[in-house]
């Protein structure tokens, strides 16, 4: 039934049924000087199906399904639809899924430990080829035509110039043959190249970069064009981007052209003595680019 003021309208539509009285009971909906009052979620069978369906899940949504019944909408979409600004909206389009525990391991001459993102070598032991180096390696999932790959990196202990961190992008072997390399030497030094077989095609030194956890190496590749950067901040939104050098996207003749492997790999050209060295990669992050 519905209640104008403190007039009762029996036979309404919702009231078939006509009767007099208070309203009361669960859907009941009151209308006062004009102004409808809704009772709470609770007491609203309607909402309160809803909510047991999507209540619990930030941005879930219900939706069709194409065939007459609906659905909830997927983890990828609730995602996007709990954004809570364009930045976020575009990281949760955009960003694949992939986290350095993810990686697979191999300690080479040192020590590789995939779920903290950590390569190191101790005193006496060196790595100067690729089967010598501790790494971290696997499916990166985008296309080497428009993509973004970011990490963060720490490097302690007896750093040198002889110390270096590298992420590349590029395909498995008995060598890493890479279409982008860039690198983090442990006196802060950077620089970039991309090999085909060994062989470099490609080299620039463009300046340092912090070893203490605020330094971020990046490489981008879109519309053909291929370009690193290096950021200083605690995190990916918060870092300060410098570009560093960009160049035409060029593939290495003979080689994989799909370059589905991503490597964290770490360089000792020298024995470090005590403690030892290490570099921890923090912030791993891959992005499809248009």
């Amino acid at each position: 039934m519905i209640t104008v003021g403190t007039t009762v309208v029996s036979g309404s539509p919702i009231n078939s049924g006509g009767g007099g009285g208070a309203p009361s009971g669960t859907g009941v909906v009151t209308v006062t000087s004009g102004v409808f009052d809704v009772p709470s979620s609770t007491d609203v069978v309607v909402i309160s199906g809803l909510s047991g369906l999507v209540g619990s899940v930030l941005g879930e949504a219900v939706v069709g399904d194409g065939a007459g019944d609906t659905t909830t909408t997927s983890a990828d979409v609730s995602g996007f639809l709990a954004a809570a600004d364009a930045p976020a909206m575009r990281s949760a389009l955009c960003d694949r899924a992939i986290s350095l525990a993810g990686l697979t391991a191999s300690n080479g001459n040192g020590t590789a430990v995939a779920a903290t993102g950590t390569l190191s070598y101790a005193s006496g032991q060196t790595g100067a080829a690729w089967a010598d180096y501790p790494r971290l390696v696997g499916a990166h999932g985008a296309s080497i035509w428009a993509f973004e790959a970011a990490v963060r990196i720490t490097i302690t202990g007896t750093v040198s110039a002889n110390t270096v961190a590298s992420l590349g992008i590029g395909s498995t072997g008995s060598s890493y043959d890479a279409v982008v390399l860039i690198r983090l030497f442990g006196n802060g030094e950077i620089d970039g190249f991309a090999v085909s077989g060994g062989a470099v095609w490609s080299v620039y030194t463009p300046g340092t970069l912090p070893v203490d956890g605020t330094g971020w190496l990046r490489v981008r590749v879109q519309a053909g064009t291929m370009t690193f950067w290096t950021g200083v901040g605690a995190s990916y939104a918060a870092a300060a981007w410098t570009l560093r050098h960009r160049a035409l996207m060029a593939t290495p003749s003979g080689a994989d052209t799909t370059y589905p492997s991503l490597a964290l790999a770490m360089y000792q050209g020298v024995d470090p003595g005590a403690p030892g060295v290490q570099a921890v990669y923090s912030d791993l992050a891959i992005r499809d680019l248009p």
